[in-house]
């Protein structure tokens, strides 16, 4: 199937393709200036990251996968509860505000369900076959028994039911109107002192359910209204499955027959006594043995036209049919779940059929479904006449329309082709300079996490873009000890890239740069690699400057304890990162030695003098019995800064030679302060020979 965004609408090829722009800008794109810092709050990251961090916590050292299904609940519960605080913002009366609020609201009611519909299906698929614990002859089991034996076995229903079990948990909540009807008996018509306003005598009120039917006749406009809301409130209890909350709602209403009217589809069966006198259940038959007579019944009823239309749905649903259902459906997941109810009851009929029992007769026909599959009834509904339907509900909602593309994705099994495709999409959004919308964004990473742990043949270009995404955006917002969490999903150039490009736009004093490394350690990263290359982006930051020669005989005369440049500062600074721990001396040697050449070249003493006192003062200790040419070539520095700084003292004493008028002890006192000092710097000098240096 090839996914489409369901709210495209079909025309000329100009208004699709603008169409489609705009649709795809506002389910991908962010939202326009100014919601972004008043709704984002960056709760939910933090949320969602620590249920996975615990989760891989609790995993470590164990072979098995991380299995992100485990704390779906977990994002089920986040969502429910952050959908909830938007929906008391959405009524407000501010305007801008109100439609921010709204937009959230549904963004996070939709990834509510998506989560939720994730969760029944994995249970449904994950569920292990039981034995039903009847004889192994078929024929003599009661139709519960068979169904319960189809429900075990055949995957495909239970995937059918799973699906209509999830779409009647997601609908969403409403408020019945139940009263009961105002009757006059006829014996009041007559009653000659009666100071009541009797009814018309053309419209007579009777406690006689087929009174308006058997006379031709109508209720009064107020029967009618509540006979109506009464209608409408059982239909939407079926909606959602709760068939004994509808039977309640009827006899409330005065309307017993009603009630038994939409109690005849439990199976039949043969229950036994429960040992638990709390149940206090007898033992013998339940359900209906005549169930198809009964659905028989419903359909015909449901096939009559001069009927209320919720009268109708009612009927239509218990029996199956689609027809009369459709009508009263007012969203995606209405339609989506009368086609499911269609099927769920006709592979129901089907397999009691099997068996000889019920089926349609001639005089009570049952509805025959024209939906054969799940993917023809998403073919159906992406492809409908009707507009509103394409958009996923009575009104356009672009955010709720890409989880319904994603929930039709999930109940299809084809995951894959709608990564590839929003991958395509987003890359080309981000080309235009609208990047995809940080909810989604963190929903998409959250989802290849979850679809990874389930299946290794996801995507796995398409899958790294959505984390690596993510990792990004949590850069961008300087969530710097989440991104470290989920880099540790990503390949390790991607992780190396990643953690990279934030830790060199840290700048902060060493111990708090240090403290950034705990995440990245804890989260079992390569940090040799990430330091190399976060130190190697920040010295190629000021490359240009140390190719310059300069002027080397000013640069030589001037102190060694000058004061150095800002960009060489921050080149001496990028090395910091390599000298935290005794891991990294190494490679922290290779740049400094790198760049003590480079300042050398430019007669920078000072500054490669600067560079020598910020490195670990045992950065060579622990080559000192087997010294390497890396670890020597540091040690040489440090005796020619060392024989730099005694010449430039004696140098500095030279110029102080007192007077010729000076007393003799201050010119004695002089030379021997010169003496000293040219034997300490004689002695420095000549701690090495001269071919051993240039040997190393």
């Amino acid at each position: 199937m090839a996914l489409t965004y369901p709210h495209i609408d079909t025309g000329s090829k100009s208004s699709k393709k603008e169409g489609q722009a705009e649709a795809l800008d506002d389910i991908l794109g962010n939202r326009p200036e100014g919601f972004q810092e008043v709704f984002e709050t960056g709760i939910e990251y933090q949320k969602f990251a620590r249920a996975l961090e615990k989760l891989k916590r609790h995993r470590k050292g164990t072979d098995s996968n991380i299995d992100i299904l485990a704390i779906l609940p977990e994002f089920h519960a986040l969502c429910a509860s952050r959908a909830e605080q938007f929906e008391h913002r959405k009524d407000s009366d501010a305007g801008y505000l109100a439609y921010g609020a709204l937009d959230d609201f549904n963004l996070w009611q939709s990834e509510t369900h998506t989560w939720f519909l994730l969760e029944i299906l994995a249970d449904a698929a994950d569920r292990e076959s039981q034995p039903i614990g009847k004889g192994p002859d078929a024929s003599e089991w009661t139709d519960r028994d068979l169904i319960e034996h189809l429900q075990q076995t055949d995957n495909t229903f239970r995937h059918y039911r799973a699906v209509k079990y999830w779409l009647e948990l997601v609908a969403p909540t409403f408020a019945p109107r139940i009263m009961t009807k105002t009757y006059m008996p006829q014996s009041s018509l007559r009653q000659p002192f009666s100071f009541a306003n009797p009814p018309s005598s053309n419209k007579p009120e009777y406690q006689d359910p087929d009174a308006t039917t058997r006379d031709k006749t109508k209720l009064s406009e107020i029967n009618q209204r509540i006979e109506h809301d009464l209608l409408k409130a059982v239909w939407e209890y079926i909606r959602r499955g709760q068939i004994e909350i509808a039977r309640n709602a009827c006899v409330k209403a005065g309307e017993p027959w009603r009630a038994e009217s939409i109690s005849g589809g439990e199976l039949y069966s043969v229950s036994l006594a429960f040992t638990d006198p709390e149940y206090d259940q007898q033992e013998g038959p339940i359900g209906n043995k005549t169930r198809s007579l009964w659905k028989g019944t419903c359909y015909a009823l449901a096939k009559e036209t001069s009927a209320d239309q919720y009268e109708r749905a009612i009927y239509g649903a218990l029996c199956g049919d689609i027809p009369s259902v459709l009508p009263v459906c007012t969203s995606w997941e209405d339609h989506a779940w009368a086609q499911y109810n269609s099927l769920v009851e006709s592979m129901i009929e089907a397999r009691l059929s099997q068996f000889g029992r019920g089926g349609p007769s001639k005089i009570l026909p049952l509805p025959t479904t024209r939906t054969t599959s799940a993917k023809d009834i998403f073919d159906g509904l992406a492809n409908s006449d009707d507009h509103a339907l394409r958009n996923g509900s009575v009104t356009r909602n672009a955010s709720k329309d890409l989880f319904n593309v994603i929930q039709t994705s999930i109940i299809l099994e084809e995951t894959d082709q709608l990564l590839i495709k929003m991958v395509r999409d987003a890359k080309a959004l981000d080309g235009s300079g609208t990047p995809l919308r940080s909810h989604m964004l963190r929903f998409m990473a959250h989802f290849v996490l979850l679809l990874r742990s389930r299946s290794p043949t996801v995507p796995k270009e398409e899958g790294d873009y959505f984390i690596k995404t993510y990792v990004d955006y949590l850069i961008s917002k300087k969530l710097y000890d989440l991104a470290p969490l989920y880099a540790s999903f990503l390949p390790v150039n991607l992780q190396v890239e990643t953690c990279s490009s934030y830790l060199k736009t840290i700048d902060g004093p060493k111990k708090e740069r240090q403290r950034h490394l705990t995440a990245i350690q804890q989260n079992d990263l390569d940090l040799h690699s990430i330091l190399k290359a976060t130190v190697d982006a920040l010295l190629d930051q000021s490359k240009q400057e140390l190719e310059l020669i300069g002027d080397y005989k000013a640069n030589m005369e001037r102190s060694i304890t000058a004061p150095i440049t800002d960009q060489e500062k921050a080149s001496i600074r990028a090395l910091e990162w390599l000298s935290f721990d005794p891991p990294q001396y190494e490679e922290c040697l290779h740049r400094s030695n790198y760049l003590t050449r480079k300042y050398l070249l430019q007669g920078r003493l000072n500054t490669a003098l600067a560079l020598y006192k910020s490195l670990p003062s045992d950065i060579a200790q622990h080559d000192l019995h087997e010294p390497t040419p890396i670890s020597h070539e540091h040690l040489y520095y440090r005796e020619l800064f060392n024989s730099r700084l005694l010449f430039e003292e004696w140098r500095d004493t030279m110029k102080t030679k007192p007077g010729a008028k000076a007393p003799g002890s201050k010119v004695l006192a002089w030379e021997l302060d010169i003496k000293v000092r040219f034997e300490l710097l004689l002695k420095e000098l000549s701690w090495r020979p001269i071919d051993t240096w240039r040997k190393s």
